[in-house]
């Protein structure tokens, strides 16, 4: 059995796991060490939130339901078009400063480059902090493209695993409004945790978006937040407050 089964997976070119929390994880989590072993990518997917915590913490789990077409076929297109690292040099066996991502020239060529000086300042930032990111994501179910994806588990797998961005060099409270909506969208129909749009210029203080899933900063502070490995938490701290009302 343990021959057939590693066969199998010596010929696949990636191997796609599915939990639904049933004893039978603990074959695929067999599985999956298989793959990581024979350092074949995996796609992690939880069909229910009753995936135990160890699942969580060793693989990159997407929630979603089989069902879901749009959202499995946005999530295995994300896959196949960002670089894949092995449980052995994953994020959260490194320090968050140290960079397990691809380097540059082994990015597959079908990726975009970023369109502006800001938008290079973020997708480098997320590559450094050991991260994965994409840029203009395409889902032909939301009218919006994001300027970037971006996968940043070692800080903040429930947020940032994944999240879209998109950069403006200014924005008023009124074309913030209409970014929200555009970001919620693309969320909404991908399966995406959060959304963020960052500025050249600090936000607004008295500006609160109508969702907590959805985060207006600087570029500045997400830089500063994401080279500490702090992004997270302050992300998390920030949909908390506004989630009950603090904000």
């Amino acid at each position: 059995m343990k021959r057939t089964h590693t066969t199998g997976i010596e010929r696949c070119d990636f191997l796609i796991a599915i939990f639904d929390g049933s004893r039978s994880d603990y074959r695929v989590m067999y599985e999956i060490g298989i793959a990581e072993g024979l350092r074949k990518p995996v796609l992690a997917l939880a069909t229910n939130k009753r995936v135990n915590s160890t699942v969580q913490s060793l693989f990159l789990v997407a929630e979603v339901g089989l069902r879901e077409r749009v959202t499995l076929s946005f999530q295995l297109d994300a896959f196949l078009a960002t670089p894949h690292e092995d449980i052995f040099k994953r994020g959260h066996l490194n320090p968050p400063h140290q960079s397990s991502a691809l380097p540059k020239s082994e990015f597959p060529p079908s990726l975009s480059e970023p369109q502006s000086n800001l938008e290079k300042r973020v997708f480098d930032v997320v590559l450094l902090a050991g991260g994965s990111a994409v840029v203009e994501p395409a889902n032909q179910d939301a009218k919006l493209r994001p300027d970037l994806l971006i996968w940043l588990a070692a800080q903040e797998p429930q947020l940032l695993d994944s999240a879209v961005i998109e950069v403006k060099g200014e924005a008023s409270p009124s074309l913030a409004r209409k970014v929200e909506d555009q970001l919620l969208q693309f969320m909404s129909v991908s399966g995406i945790k959060s959304g963020f749009l960052l500025t050249e210029r600090e936000p607004p203080s008295s500006f609160r978006f109508k969702s907590p899933n959805v985060f207006w900063l600087s570029v500045d502070l997400f830089v500063t937040l994401t080279t500490d490995g702090r992004l997270g938490w302050y992300v998390r701290d920030l949909r908390n407050r506004a989630a009950h009302g603090l904000m």
